[in-house]
């Protein structure tokens, strides 16, 4: 007999239906056809009853004609779970523990909606001898499809993860951040207090910290890490354990705590240089530190995937445009800033390619993870940003001096980073249908107008960047 997992490749639900005029030998035949072991009873997808291979040997023994009908030896009260069912929950009538089951080990419990018709089977299987059983789920479905409460940013407090902590509360999400504060609490303050918003502070490489924030989750976002390559290179074994090791933690613990829900925030960075539009599926040259914690925390994650398990991979362009906690070290930013208040702005070489992709857009693209069908998306990799927005450096220095014409635009040969890649975004808008809004001139226009209101002159504090402030961190200087 085929594995449980081969079986879960083969199997549609429809295959265990039977009617309630089959016989016993049809059942059996059934049964045997799926190698599942159970029948399900149904009329027009309305569960009756179920009828499993041991009902029919037991049958036989009594002296049951296997022409009888299968519903006179089928239990027509089994155990059945709603659409909104949680994992937990189900581990727990599986053992028997929740009110009013009979101890035992239901190891395969229907999964129905209002109208008690049959849309998926649970079926519990042992992963290692020290493990407790997990559900699988026989059309990879998401048990609590449509129903999610609860989403764990990881790193809610930063750049992005502000603005999309905010835009899961519009879309009446309850939002919990675990975010250790590095650059402080600018990002969330406001939203302390708010209803469906809860805040932990704590450290993703603290086990502790971790579970505490997993414990109740029903997705999870990943964004926390040290963003940037100069920020990456001041402690690299900081960096290490922080983008790579605690990743692969944090994904041990959702997979204990039965959260499949997972997208990981990546790079488009991990293609470096390419002469060709960079696919999801192209060959990857990181030519950092940064880019290659990512890339390597892609591969662990993409090892864990299983029925139970299902990261995601949003592999982001490069970010700019205003957020709760800004940053100043995003090349869109930084040279508008720059523009504005010096006059000035200059471009380091001009020819190499980056995507672009505005923060409220990215967060637009994590929220399309969690709320596509889960085997949309699990175990895959996609590209985030616009087709539009491949442009070169000399491109943003263009722009930036259309919008702000008394500044001077200077081209620098000196220091040119080698980073040159032109990416695909085909995948994410044909399965996802996730298309980006803000274009660079939106982003250039809302820090211009920031700026106009006096709501900041000092784009150069330490607290902008990610580098600058980690660098006086480490000096021991405080904030």
């Amino acid at each position: 007999m085929a594995t449980k997992k081969r079986v879960l490749e083969l199997v549609e639900i429809e295959q265990l239906f039977i009617s309630k005029d089959c016989t016993i030998k049809d059942a059996m035949l059934q049964i045997q056809k799926s190698g599942f072991g159970t029948a399900l009873v149904v009329e027009n997808r309305k569960l009756l009853g179920v009828v499993t291979d041991g009902d029919i040997r037991r049958a036989i023994l009594e002296g049951t004609p296997i022409n009888e009908k299968a519903a006179r030896i089928m239990n027509s009260k089994p155990i059945v779970a709603g659409l909104g069912t949680t994992k937990r929950k189900l581990l727990e009538m599986m053992k028997g523990k929740e009110k009013g089951l009979e101890p035992g080990m239901y190891m395969k419990i229907p999964i129905v909606n209002e109208k008690r018709e049959v849309v998926d089977l649970a079926v519990f299987t042992e992963i290692g001898k020290k493990k407790e059983p997990s559900p699988l789920f026989l059309t990879k479905s998401d048990v609590k499809r449509g129903k999610l409460k609860k989403i764990l940013v990881l790193g809610g407090a930063g750049y992005l993860g502000s603005v999309l902590s905010r835009k899961l509360l519009e879309k009446k999400y309850e939002v919990r951040v675990l975010d250790n504060l590095t650059y402080g609490e600018e990002g969330i303050s406001e939203l302390f207090g708010k209803k469906g918003f809860e805040f932990q502070q704590g450290d993703i490489r603290n086990i502790h910290d971790v579970v505490m924030a997993v414990s109740g989750a029903d997705a999870v976002v990943h964004l926390a890490a040290i963003v940037g390559d100069p920020a990456c290179k001041i402690e690299p074994m900081s960096t290490i354990e922080s983008n790579y090791l605690a990743t692969k933690m944090v994904a041990e613990v959702c997979r204990h705590h039965l959260v499949n829900r997972f997208v990981f925030a990546s790079t488009c960075s991990v293609y470096g240089q390419s002469e060709t539009a960079s696919r999801e599926d192209s060959e990857t040259r990181p030519l950092s530190l940064y880019a290659r914690s990512k890339l390597d925390s892609e591969n662990a994650l993409l090892e864990m995937e299983d029925e139970s398990f299902g990261p995601a991979i949003l592999r982001l362009s490069t970010l700019f445009g205003l957020s709760p906690r800004m940053r100043f070290d995003l090349v869109v930013n930084t040279l508008t800033a720059k523009a504005i208040i010096e006059g000035k702005i200059t471009i380091y070489g001009g020819e190499q390619y980056r995507p672009l992709l505005h923060v409220e857009d990215a967060a637009e693209a994590f929220i399309a993870c969690i709320e596509a069908p889960i085997e949309k998306v699990s175990g895959k990799v996609f590209n985030a940003g616009s087709k539009g927005l491949n442009v070169k450096i000399i491109d943003i220095g263009n722009e930036v001096k259309k919008a702000v014409p008394h500044s001077e635009l200077e081209i620098s040969r000196e220091k040119v980073d080698l980073r040159n890649y032109f990416v695909s975004f085909e995948k994410i808008e044909k399965e996802l249908g996730f298309t980006a809004k803000k274009s660079m001139k939106d982003g250039i226009t809302e820090i211009k107008k920031w700026i106009a209101e006096k709501k900041i002159n000092n784009y150069w504090e330490k607290k902008y960047s990610n580098y600058e402030y980690l660098v006086n961190l480490n000096n021991g200087k405080g904030k």
